[in-house]
């Protein structure tokens, strides 16, 4: 998932920074939890970066292709041995550590069908914690005027300062979301394909008969 944060026309190559939405921004990349935590932040490419580059040159990333982002822990579904996995939306590959939806051309069977609407169901944790986020740290709603430099230590300080108040219970005020709307702008990455490979589509075709 990543989101895009508005900030000032940097001095330096500030042409880097005017994304195609016709704004100065910076891309943040992130992954939560089921409690509406952050586990990994990525921010800092400036906002006309292809969003490709940004996932592919991202730890997380890296460390999925190299098997260290999960423990080595597989369940056996109808004779395919399925990992621990993240789920990402439309816009990222297909990986063994990474699911995303079928692609949906209108001929959709029952099972995909299923397995799309419970992977998407399972992601809107994603959007109540950007949500959460900038419903508690209303400087991520507006422009961020501090030096591009600082920016990601905004971000990143925000990010740790909203898990502190998750995992410690410090409820969020409904009001305080109002006026907050995503901003989702990962399109870029709809037909990236890296290294995608048919262990891959196994574990997806295996998962989405389990769930029916």
């Amino acid at each position: 998932m990543e989101h895009i944060y508005l900030i000032v026309a940097p001095r330096d190559n500030p042409a880097d920074y005017y994304n195609r939405k016709g704004w100065y921004s910076m891309v943040c990349q992130a992954v939560v939890d089921a409690n509406y935590c952050f586990t990994n932040v990525y921010v800092g490419w400036p906002g006309r970066v292809h969003d490709a580059r940004i996932f592919s040159n991202s730890d997380i990333y890296r460390q999925g292709e190299n098997g260290e982002l999960f423990p080595q822990h597989t369940v056996n579904i109808n004779g395919t041995e399925i990992p621990v996995f993240l789920l990402g939306d439309a816009a990222y590959p297909l990986k063994s550590w990474l699911m995303r939806p079928f692609s949906d051309f209108g001929n959709l069977t029952y099972e995909q069908k299923t397995f799309n609407y419970k992977h998407s169901s399972t992601r809107m944790v994603v959007e109540g914690s950007f949500g959460r986020l900038k419903g508690r740290w209303r400087c991520l709603l507006k422009r961020l005027d501090v030096a591009t430099v600082r920016v990601p230590y905004v971000v990143c300080s925000c990010c740790t300062l909203h898990n502190f108040c998750e995992v410690h219970g410090d409820g969020i005020n409904e009001q305080w979301l109002n006026g907050v709307v995503g901003d989702q702008d990962n399109v870029f990455l709809a037909n990236l394909q890296i290294n995608q490979n048919n262990y891959a589509e196994n574990i997806r075709v295996a998962v989405a008969s389990y769930l029916v």
